[in-house]
């Protein structure tokens, strides 16, 4: 047997074992009982301390979707006017 006899029937091991590594990755991310990106929490707080990704993530989240070219103070009055306080 030749180098290069050696070199192509070694390549198949490689291969094999990097798809054997790519199936239990995939297997682990996608059948987690945790996942990998947990959904980010809803701003709490007083909306006008809010950051303008804070305020886009709160509208987008009740399907309010914002402009993109909204300003910060557009946003945040958008926020107010939908948000609801406890009675």
């Amino acid at each position: 047997m030749t180098l290069l006899d050696r070199a192509l029937s070694s390549k198949n091991a490689v291969l094999a074992f990097g798809g054997i590594v790519a199936l239990a990755t995939a297997f682990t991310i996608f059948n987690s009982d945790t996942p990998l990106f947990p959904p980010v929490d809803d701003p709490t707080g007083d909306p006008a301390t809010w950051s303008i990704d804070q305020l886009r993530r709160w509208l987008d989240l009740r399907n309010l979707h914002p402009s993109p070219t909204a300003t910060r103070e557009q946003l945040l009055e958008r926020v107010r006017l939908n948000i609801r306080r406890p009675d």
